[in-house]
């Protein structure tokens, strides 16, 4: 089964993410702020990330440069989630190396469950 990892520090929108993620067929795994985040990949390498940016502990930002300098980690696709859709964030969340950004604000449950399925797609036929 594909496990996804969801770092998301609001329990209702996590909670929510991952009954849809179930549902979809894939396995998540809740982490509830950016220390956590990093420390469950690190344990089990996830398929693919689904990273919120402002959590506590360590931001998503900081999570996502932490991963990809990991070679364990590094290949591991991550989509960041955020209301945060200033200029400025963006390019730092792409620098960073996420492989793609969702304003959370923008989106259904349906069509983050699509990104991920997008995104797996892609992913696996680089592979």
């Amino acid at each position: 089964m594909t496990k996804i990892l969801l770092a998301e520090d609001d329990k209702l929108i996590s909670n929510s993410l991952c009954d849809a993620l179930k549902a979809a067929g894939y396995e998540p795994t809740p982490a509830y702020d950016g220390e956590e985040a990093v420390a469950k990949t690190k344990e089990s390498v996830p398929d693919l990330i689904l990273l919120d940016i402002m959590m506590p502990k360590l931001d998503g930002i900081s999570v996502l440069w932490e991963l990809k300098a990991n070679p364990a980690t590094a290949s591991v696709p991550v989509i960041v989630l955020t209301n945060i859709g200033d200029v400025d964030t963006i390019s730092k969340i792409v620098e960073a190396g996420a492989t793609d950004y969702l304003l959370k604000s923008d989106q259904s449950v349906d069509e983050i469950i699509q990104k991920v399925k997008d995104v797996l797609a892609r992913t696996v036929k680089l592979s």
